[in-house]
């Protein structure tokens, strides 16, 4: 279980100072479960769990001997990215590990091309009746190509986007190509900044902690419908931002 914030701010300055190898050994002993849920999200998918868990925990050390306690931010969210870039590399390195049946990757290409010209015109995301309608496809084969297509296609976008080798593909959404234009770190914290705390709330979940529309609606009380809704309105002033940053640079 994670410790109180201030035995951990004693922790890290005590191991930044010293670099102990025992006080490492506890911080990954303290910490052992976000590698273990994190890995668990990749089982099955093409690698051994064992495999996985270990890049895991290289993420999570990498993650313990770069953090610095004064940046303001509990190290569990500022590990769990750094892990799932290790283990997304590891993904990466073993090449294309997952076999995507033909049919199902060609929904997934129609459906993706669909939605980034409907983003550029509309500045909307078709939802998921509207684009199994288009390609004529049910809304189940739809969603399983999309989920298979994304799988496939998140372990390539391993664009760093600051000094702590994070790597782009860590902080964006598997359904949404918008956050490909985010460049670096400083347009992320202005289009953060720019959100009601509710709307930073839904980024996190949904672009941090990579949870589904479903799962965000249930820890924001809300319905699926409007946690889809928001998407569409966050994704709409992303796109704002960025033209307006671009055309005024």
């Amino acid at each position: 279980m994670e410790i109180s914030i201030e035995k951990e701010h004693d922790l890290f300055v005590r191991f930044a100072l010293t670099q102990d190898r025992a006080l490492l050994n506890t911080i990954m002993h303290i910490y052992a479960y976000i590698p273990e849920i994190l890995a668990r999200r990749f089982a099955g998918k093409g690698l051994e769990y064992d495999d996985i868990y270990q890049s895991a925990c290289i993420g999570l050390m990498n993650a313990a001997k770069r953090y610095d306690v004064e940046r303001g931010t509990r190290f569990s969210t500022y590990a769990t990215p750094t892990v799932l870039g290790e283990i997304k590399r590891l993904f990466r390195d073993k090449g294309n590990c997952i076999r995507v049946p033909r049919r199902i990757y060609e929904i997934f290409s129609k459906a993706n091309k669909i939605r980034n010209e409907e983003l550029v015109k509309t500045g909307k995301v078709p939802d998921s009746e509207e684009l199994s309608a288009a390609l004529g496809v049910s809304t189940d084969q739809l969603a399983q190509a999309m989920y298979w297509g994304d799988t496939q296609d998140v372990y390539s976008l391993e664009q760093p986007i600051d000094e702590q080798d994070v790597m782009l593909s860590d902080c964006i959404g598997v359904e949404d190509d918008t956050f490909l234009m985010i460049e670096n770190k400083d347009f992320v914290d202005t289009f953060l900044n720019s959100l009601p705390e509710r709307e930073q709330q839904f980024i996190k979940y949904r672009y941090y902690d990579e949870l589904t529309q479903a799962k965000i609606a249930e820890l924001m009380n809300t319905s699926q419908m409007n946690i889809s809704r928001l998407e569409k309105k966050v994704l709409t002033h992303l796109r704002e931002l960025y033209n307006r940053t671009i055309f005024n640079a």
